[in-house]
């Protein structure tokens, strides 16, 4: 285990998030109704609306809630899937398409109804997620996307490059569209919030407790957690790109990639109000995409691909000032104070993955940059599953695992398929 595994992330958000009660160590053998394993937003989610229907939970992390991606993103709440709708119904079929898109185009409103409902202090905000045309070429594609995501349930505005500059204060981007529903919160708060909800709900918490083994038994399955045992009837696993041996199956049907971020001190107030006037978060068209958003205490955050997995380097952070400040020229010379970085996972057809493993064993991963909204949803999803709702009556569709040929290759090839998408977005192709 890396030296540094125990040690909470130093990010912006573990410097600005209220503080909370660690919670306990397993430090016996137990029984559960439901073993979940991982404190991100899935695992959080699953666990609050398991409790909340009655189910005695127990939750196992191996560092602390909220410790990974969860805990470390940019905290953009996005409904929707990278997949057009009409990409769905070919694949899916006009039924399921439909409702997997009432479900995705749903998301942010979902979460944000429960941010409400549980009384969430996560500094929540909702003015709209922008996507920018990196290109000309990308013009049309924004156009084309905004029009099908409307007549498919979604509520997106298609910007020209005037209005583009009135919404984010820069003559970047030559055309973009505005999601209305979405908006942002402070991620590692959200994250402690959703703990402390399912704590109330009955949800034994149980950190710094890793998960070493799963094993399937004739009524359940048995765990080993830090040298003991846990026997459950039923286990949702919630580890994302952290999966690995756990469940080698899964950590094989995807691939992780780092992402970076950094972020200023609070930038002056003239400054605060000359950019991104709309406070809405930005991303772009491009396949490897840089993100944005100003947080409600004036810092301006970007993040983008890192080249190490939980921690940035150098040429990352310079890499990242470089496109902050080709976006925005008034943030040359400003103090860049917080820097972090974490793994996400990401699958082949930028779709989530929900499965049932084997019989009482469920997972859901794969949100490819968009889990804030997706992992919180797809955590209610698993816990339907759990509670018994027939697969083709869930919101999204359960598949079994596919493991990527060449597994080992693909890995490896994910730093070469991130240079050839760079190329790609250095030439202007849209996403």
């Amino acid at each position: 285990m890396k030296r540094d595994a125990f040690e909470p992330a130093s990010t912006l958000w573990s410097r600005t998030a209220a503080a909370r009660s660690p919670a306990k160590t397993l430090g016996e053998d137990i029984e559960v109704d439901v073993a979940v394993i991982g404190g991100g937003f899935t695992g959080l989610s699953a666990a609050y609306h398991l409790a909340d229907s009655g189910r005695q939970v127990a939750l196992f992390e191996a560092f602390e809630v909220g410790h990974r991606a969860s805990g470390r993103n940019g905290g953009q709440v996005v409904p929707g899937f990278k997949p057009t709708p009409a990409a769905l119904i070919d694949r899916f079929g006009r039924d399921v398409a439909g409702r997997m898109t009432r479900f995705a185009y749903g998301n942010a409103d979902y979460l944000f109804d429960l941010v409400s409902a549980l009384q969430i202090d996560c500094a929540a905000t909702r003015t709209g997620w922008i996507q920018g045309a990196f290109s000309q070429a990308s013009v049309g594609y924004l156009e084309r996307r905004a029009r099908e995501i409307n007549a498919h349930g979604g509520d997106v505005e298609f910007l020209s490059a005037d209005a583009m500059f009135e919404a984010t204060g820069s003559r970047f981007w030559p055309a973009g569209l505005v999601e209305r529903r979405a908006g942002a919160v402070h991620p590692l708060a959200y994250a402690r919030g959703l703990a402390r909800a399912a704590s109330q709900s009955g949800v034994a918490f149980y950190e710094h407790s890793p998960v070493d083994d799963i094993r399937e038994h004739r009524g359940g399955v048995t765990l080993r957690v830090s040298g003991h045992t846990v026997r459950a009837r039923r286990v949702v696993i919630a580890t994302d790109a952290y999966t690995g041996q756990l469940w080698s199956s899964v950590a094989q049907s995807y691939v992780t990639v780092a992402s970076a971020q950094i972020a200023t001190e609070p930038l002056p107030a003239p400054l605060q109000q000359a950019l991104m006037p709309r406070r809405a978060g930005i991303s772009e068209t491009r396949k490897i995409t840089y993100y944005c958003r100003i947080d409600p205490e004036g810092r301006f955050v970007i993040g983008g691909r890192g080249r190490a997995a939980d921690h940035i380097d150098p040429a990352t952070e310079q890499q990242l000032r470089a496109a902050a400040i080709a976006r925005f020229p008034q943030l040359e010379g400003m103090r860049w104070a917080h820097r972090w970085a974490c793994r996400v996972g990401m699958t082949v057809d930028d779709l989530p993955r929900v499965h049932e493993l084997a019989p009482g064993i469920w997972t859901a991963y794969g949100y490819c940059g968009r889990g804030v909204a997706m992992a919180t949803a797809l955590g209610r999803v698993l816990s339907d599953a759990v509670n018994g709702v027939p697969a083709g009556e869930l919101d999204f569709p359960m598949t079994p695992v596919s493991r990527i040929p060449f597994y080992p290759a693909r890995q490896l090839g994910a730093a070469l398929a991130i240079s050839w998408y760079r190329l790609r977005d250095a030439l202007g192709h849209p996403a």
